[in-house]
């Protein structure tokens, strides 16, 4: 039986630090500690940065202000956030690395806020699947069981705050690449709308029509944490929430969204959070969701239009012919793979799935932006949906890209993608008060909003944390 990481969460530890009851050397150290220990087990990490982290922290004893908002708190990034001297891979041994000579900007506001950065994590090569898997530093594992994925394509953060390894990250999310690794990990994830937070020096910059679809957030120990982490990240920090929000507001329940449910303790937490929003007062109202499925049968088209050629040239040889993946899947076959199956699983479905015409693109992301604007009025100023993050808990290895890369409407995953292609921030929440009997993974639920609703959307989700936990200690 999995058992809960329920660690203090960064909120409780900058009480400490900044009582005195702990220094950042001591913090860091602890957590470096559980990184290098966790690392043979779980592979959440590419880079390791123990000298560097150590330094930082003594100096930020010895000399920082302990009022910074992320004062001595280790935290990991993500290995396709650019840091100044080191290169992004995206985990491919074909692409060439990008070098990075600064921060990224969101690197560069945590530091600023006192954040010691302890690690970078792994990712899906070119960070595209739900399986942290990659030819270049190999399989990431789930910290709750190892045996099974830890989602993707943030999946190194899943495990390095699942494992207790680090405090919080930060990590990327365009088709639940934030919210899958939070939910199998067991931690919180919160997606931002894609203008939320400024993504210079991240990989790769998506231009085009699935650049709202992206946006760049926490994976925490807590909600409040989530919080913490995105008011320093964020181009804007959220306004307090409105006097009661907690009590009042709009629970929409979707009519006509595809879902479907593997395991009953999904539903179970799934029902005990709408019960939690609507036993302090928010009012229940059905909307039409069916515009879901026309939707969610979009999405490989857009992907592809976006970065099938993109992948092409990254992965092709200078002065060779370009990447043919139907050579590599005659590689593959021989086991002789120069890219990861996932996204060799991507590339094979272009010639069916990618959009012949520009024309037709066009008004696919025209269908896009009408829903968008459609959803958004909709849940206007004090709306929130509440759903499963996922309609599975964590699989084996292998069997989420089986699962998530197969044709036609599916209802695991409809849930958390609408989130992407509407541009609603989103809050992935675990619920280890229904963890499954026959495994102990707890299920994940999660929060959306429109953009501009964010403090409504926390509110909700501090009371459905508490339903759906025990306390956190410290």
């Amino acid at each position: 039986m999995t058992a809960p990481i329920r660690q203090p969460d960064a909120v409780s530890l900058l009480a400490t630090l900044r009582q005195g009851a702990s220094t950042a050397e001591q913090l860091v150290g602890q957590h470096l500690d559980v990184l290098e220990r966790q690392q043979p087990r779980l592979n959440g990490a590419t880079a390791i940065f123990r000298e560097q982290a150590l330094l930082q922290a003594r100096r930020l004893d010895r000399e920082g202000d302990r009022s910074l908002p992320l004062f001595g708190l280790p935290c990991s990034v993500k290995e396709t956030f650019g840091l100044a001297g080191q290169e992004v891979t995206a985990g491919s041994r074909r692409m060439a690395p990008e070098h990075h000579a600064q921060d990224a900007e969101i690197v560069r506001r945590l530091k600023a806020a006192g954040a010691v950065i302890v690690a970078r994590s792994n990712v899906p090569e070119l960070a595209m699947t739900a399986e942290s898997n990659n030819p270049r530093y190999g399989r990431t594992n789930n910290p709750l069981a190892p045996e099974r994925v830890a989602g993707g394509s943030s999946g190194g953060e899943g495990a390095l705050v699942g494992s207790g390894s680090s405090v919080f990250g930060v990590g990327s999310d365009i088709l639940g690449s934030i919210r899958i690794p939070a939910a199998f990990c067991g931690v919180v994830g919160f997606k931002p709308h894609s203008a939320a937070v400024d993504g210079t020096g991240t990989w790769p910059t998506v231009t085009g029509n699935t650049r709202s679809w992206l946006g760049l957030g926490p994976l925490t120990r807590s909600v409040r944490d989530a919080r913490l982490v995105y008011d320093v990240i964020a181009r804007q920090p959220l306004a307090a929430a409105p006097a009661g929000a907690a009590a009042s507001g709009r629970l929409v329940t979707p009519a006509g969204l595809p879902l479907t449910l593997q395991d009953a303790c999904i539903g179970q937490a799934l029902a005990a959070a709408r019960s939690a929003l609507t036993d302090s007062g928010y009012r229940e109202e059905v909307q039409d969701f069916s515009q879901v499925r026309h939707l969610f049968l979009q999405i490989p088209k857009i992907i592809l239009d976006d970065f099938y050629d993109t992948w092409i040239r990254l992965l092709s040889t200078p002065g060779q012919a370009p990447f043919s993946p139907w050579r590599e899947l005659a590689a593959q076959l021989l086991r002789r793979p120069t890219i990861d199956n996932g996204l060799l699983t991507w590339m094979l479905i272009a010639p069916l799935m990618k959009p012949r015409r520009q024309a037709t693109a066009s008004r696919i992301a025209a269908d896009y932006a009408s829903a968008r604007a459609h959803f958004h009025a909709m849940l206007g100023a004090d709306g929130v949906l509440v759903l499963p993050t996922l309609g599975l808990l964590a699989p084996h290895h292998g069997k989420m890209n089986r699962q998530s890369l197969k044709p036609g409407v599916n209802g695991l995953f409809t849930a958390h993608t609408l989130g992407n292609y509407l541009d609603l921030p989103a809050i992935a929440i675990p619920a280890w008060n229904f963890r499954d009997p026959a495994t102990g993974l707890p299920p994940s639920i999660s929060v959306l909003c429109a953009p501009g609703a964010e403090s409504q959307l926390f509110a909700a989700a501090d009371a459905i944390e508490t339903a759906l936990n025990p306390p956190l200690p410290g």
